[in-house]
């Protein structure tokens, strides 16, 4: 059985977190403008790895209450997303070069070869080349 999955982030700025996720080498797979110009939705991937991001409204109190909720919880808490992929490295020089917040650099670790970054709203995001049993 094949199996795809993508996640979506709740983001302050969509064209931001775009621009910071296409310099390490994702690319734009949709957008959606808000009747304002700016983006209220994006989609970004590499290979079948997709990432959504969703702009947070300016007047979130006017939303439906547990929309409210969800989305003033503290962006990036407690969420690590990871992209299994086989070019880590070169992603990891793409990071460099951009000047992307490494949390820890690239090492070999009993599961394979991974990095972290954290992306503008605060989520940890590994990429792994994995390798064996995860720990």
């Amino acid at each position: 059985m094949k199996a795809e999955m993508s996640v979506m982030l709740n983001v302050r700025d969509v064209e931001r977190s775009v621009r910071f996720y296409k310099s390490l080498g994702f690319d734009t797979r949709w957008e959606n403008p808000g009747d304002d110009g700016r983006l209220n939705y994006a989609g970004v991937g590499i290979g079948d790895a997709v990432i959504a991001l969703g702009r947070i409204p300016d007047d979130v109190r006017s939303m439906a209450k547990d929309y409210a909720d969800w989305v003033s919880t503290p962006l990036g808490a407690g969420v690590m997303i990871t992209v299994e992929l086989d070019g880590v490295e070169d992603i990891y020089k793409l990071a460099k070069k951009a000047k992307a917040p490494i949390d820890s650099p690239l090492s070999k670790r009993l599961y394979g070869t991974a990095f972290m970054i954290n992306d503008p709203d605060g989520y940890v995001v590994r990429f792994l080349r994995p390798t064996g049993v995860y720990a």
